[in-house]
């Protein structure tokens, strides 16, 4: 980036490609509800707008969402709506002033287009956020019950090592500074919506013998891990990070 520009907004022509599955239908007004619930967290002032955009877009003959393909269509109308409604917003109020400097070096007009990229990718990804939500399966919950005990086992055992140290050979004993959770449980969900490939070998590389997806190191990682379907050492090294 050049001395002077502004910097690129990432995933401001993002949108999703793949469908999920619904496991049941999605109400439209529970839907609507979770929505401004979100705007009203995070961009109150924008309440309005949106619920004037969503009634607009969606059909009242339409009472819930039953696939995937109608919900993304929803949501692909609902966003170029909300989109249209913000610029049309400053072009009725504020169009013989969008040449006005509001910030040093920035005018009206490419302040509030960076602001609305801001929001709509938020919108884009709250909306995505709820897909996920209502594709969840109960396999994938009873995954996330079993990492999490495992996990939580973990703790407790290593936990204790720490507090109450352990003999070695020597006879002296291993301890350590201190011991930190840091609800490591909710991280197993994350690997849900990864290719694991667990049928590979354990000695197997990506490129060569391994085809799934990658996650990138973090502290204490061991939710994740295990997840993953790493081996016992592996778990271990994520623990110790």
């Amino acid at each position: 980036m050049a001395q002077g520009e502004l910097p690129e907004i990432f995933g401001s022509s993002w949108s999703p490609k793949a469908k999920l599955q619904f496991t049941q239908p999605l109400l439209a007004d529970a839907a609507k509800r979770e929505v401004l619930l979100f705007v009203a967290q995070q961009h109150d002032a924008r309440i309005g707008i949106v619920s004037d955009v969503w009634d607009h877009v969606m059909d009242s003959a339409n009472k819930q969402f039953e696939g995937p393909s109608g919900a993304q269509n929803f949501c692909t109308h609902f966003i170029t709506a909300l989109s249209n409604a913000l610029t049309a917003q400053v072009e009725s109020k504020m169009v013989n002033e969008k040449d006005a400097e509001v910030i040093p070096r920035r005018n009206l007009d490419t302040f509030i287009e960076r602001r609305n990229l801001h929001f709509l990718i938020d919108m884009k990804l709250m909306l995505r956020r709820l897909a996920h939500y209502m594709s969840v399966t109960v396999e994938h919950r009873l995954e996330w019950q079993r990492n999490m005990t495992r996990t939580r086992m973990m703790d407790e055992a290593l936990k204790e090592i720490f507090t109450d140290g352990i003999e070695t050979p020597d006879g002296s004993k291993f301890g350590g500074k201190g011991f930190r959770s840091t609800w490591q449980e909710a991280v197993v969900a994350v690997a849900t919506a990864l290719d694991t490939d667990r049928d590979a070998d354990a000695s197997a590389k990506p490129g060569s013998g391994y085809g799934g997806d990658l996650v990138a190191p973090m502290i204490r990682d061991v939710g994740l891990s295990l997840a993953m379907g790493d081996t016992p050492l592996g778990v271990m090294a994520g623990k110790s990070r």
